[in-house]
């Protein structure tokens, strides 16, 4: 694993999913008292590591048939 790679990847989606609608979500589930704070975080984890699988498989397809100028940011 390439932490320099890795590092901006993990910061970026961290402070985006902060706050977000999937947090304010967990945060109600919890506080209804619907399933134990276990339960919430054990779904809620498997719902975003599920999500993220498609978003990395959906990315991997759209790499191979786009050409790789078109997905790089412009420098500067």
């Amino acid at each position: 694993m390439n932490i320099k790679v890795m590092l901006p990847i993990f910061s970026s989606i961290f402070l985006t999913e902060l706050g977000d609608k999937t947090q304010l979500a967990t945060i109600i589930f919890v506080a209804s008292d619907a399933a134990t704070a276990g339960e919430v975080f054990l779904a809620s984890s498997l719902a975003l590591v599920l999500s993220t699988l498609l978003a990395v498989l959906l990315g991997a397809a759209i790499g191979r048939l786009v050409p790789p100028y078109f997905l790089k940011p412009e420098p500067g």
